[in-house]
């Protein structure tokens, strides 16, 4: 019933699918990631390549395994969406079902055209890592495999970004990134307590969260703010850069560089991090839980972004807002949540959250063998705190002035203090 019903919303018989039909599904859901030098271990640019995985594609899109996208149709409608729909999840299962024919357009599939970076600052990592060709336990029982690395921005002056990109010289292995602008020492302090270039440690620094400066992840190295706003760095800042990795069973060289594209729009607003977070988790071997958090927003906002953070032990997440007039509104939600697919999800549209409304974020915790993602292998009791958050979920957010700016920052920093008492 799912594939006829599909193919007929699209006016397509089931036995006259065609390359032609398949090719713009591929080209905005696929090409990403599956094209020549990119994260996936195969390209998917010629009916060739796409035919000889037919029934391969047809699986794991019908099982929502591929493409990666966590975030449901229940929230605030989002940039770059890679979810298909019931019909295009038809067509590729139709093409499949009948032995794929081509057609006659045997055009191949091309990735859709992007706006050309703009390199205007560009930071190295000062010294190769090489990615380990297997993971490892770790003496924190966290995510496995995660390292953080510093980057010396050495800029004289504060710097406005807009956006970010991210090259990577091993993109197949490494997942989910997440930035900060580190302005103090303490980033450097962190790498410099051993021998090793970077540490196994998250990037957060103290109160403020690694993600602060958006993150990138697979299939989305480019993060580009709307026109307006733009991401602080202070002058003298490093970048903390938090890398999470999946081995691929042999070492690979790893010197990434980012690219900072930097605006010169004089009335620019700068975004701000609102943390919705529960700092301690403590579950049973075998159990699950669900946690919650909640603050009331002192100025108004408008809302950009959203990064949420949580391991495998959480298998389901959401943002919600209550507006003071009482409608209540999903910001972000993550039914299936995969820690490998995170990254910042930026809105389509920016969103205002007025003075007043109750930011609310939930978390489903699953201590137990059935959770496949489950980094804690044998299970045991979960027992962690964090002062970014246990589990957490930032909020990318502006102020309407620079005197609400402050104010914002001001409240923001008593709040992070009240969840440390």
């Amino acid at each position: 019933m799912l594939i006829l019903g599909a193919i007929a919303a699209i006016g397509v018989e089931v036995g006259s699918v065609e390359w032609k039909h398949v090719r713009p599904i591929i080209e905005q859901h696929c090409l990403s990631c599956h094209h020549d030098g990119g994260p996936a271990p195969f390209a998917l640019h010629d009916p060739e390549s796409v035919a000889l995985r037919a029934r391969f594609i047809k699986e794991v899109t019908a099982s929502g395994l591929m493409p990666p996208w966590i975030a449901s149709e229940y929230g605030l409608p989002l940039q770059d969406e890679r979810g298909l729909s019931d019909h295009e999840i038809g067509i590729l299962a139709a093409w499949a079902d009948n032995a794929h024919p081509m057609g006659d357009d045997l055009k191949p599939a091309k990735r859709p055209p992007e706006s050309p970076a703009k390199d205007d600052v560009v930071v190295t990592m000062p010294e190769t890592w090489t990615v380990p060709a297997e993971g490892k336990e770790n003496w924190g029982r966290r995510d496995r495999d995660k390292w953080t690395f510093v980057l010396p921005i050495g800029n004289d002056d504060a710097i406005h970004v807009r956006g970010i990109q991210h090259y990577s010289t091993a993109p197949q292995v490494v997942h989910a990134v997440t930035y900060l602008a580190d302005p103090t020492d303490a980033s450097q302090w962190k790498d410099s307590r051993d021998d090793m270039f970077g540490t196994y440690m998250t990037g957060d620094i103290r109160d403020r969260p690694s993600g602060e400066l958006g993150g990138t992840g697979v299939g989305h190295r480019k993060l580009r703010l709307p026109e307006g706003f733009h991401w602080d760095v202070p002058r003298g800042s490093d970048l903390a850069m938090e890398v999470h990795y999946r081995p691929l069973g042999r070492p690979l060289r790893l010197q990434d560089r980012i690219a900072f594209e930097v605006t010169a729009d004089q009335n620019s607003r700068p975004l701000r991090t609102l943390i919705s977070m529960v700092r301690w988790i403590d579950v049973a071997s075998g159990a699950s839980s669900t946690v919650e958090d909640q603050f009331v927003l002192e100025e108004d906002v408008q809302l950009v972004g959203i990064t949420p953070r949580a391991m495998g032990t959480c298998t389901a997440l959401r943002l919600t807002a209550s507006l003071p007039h009482g409608e209540e509104v999903i910001l972000f939600d993550a039914p299936d949540w995969d820690p490998h697919w995170r990254q910042t999800f930026l809105l389509e549209d920016v969103y205002e959250l007025p003075l007043g409304t109750v930011i609310r974020g939930t978390w489903r915790i699953v201590n137990t063998e059935g959770n496949l993602r489950n980094p804690f292998v044998p299970i045991e009791r979960l027992s962690m705190a964090r002062r970014t958050g246990a589990v957490s979920i930032l909020l990318h957010v502006a102020a309407e002035d620079p005197e609400a700016d402050q104010r914002l920052q001001g409240w923001h920093r008593e709040l992070m203090r009240s969840r440390m008492r």
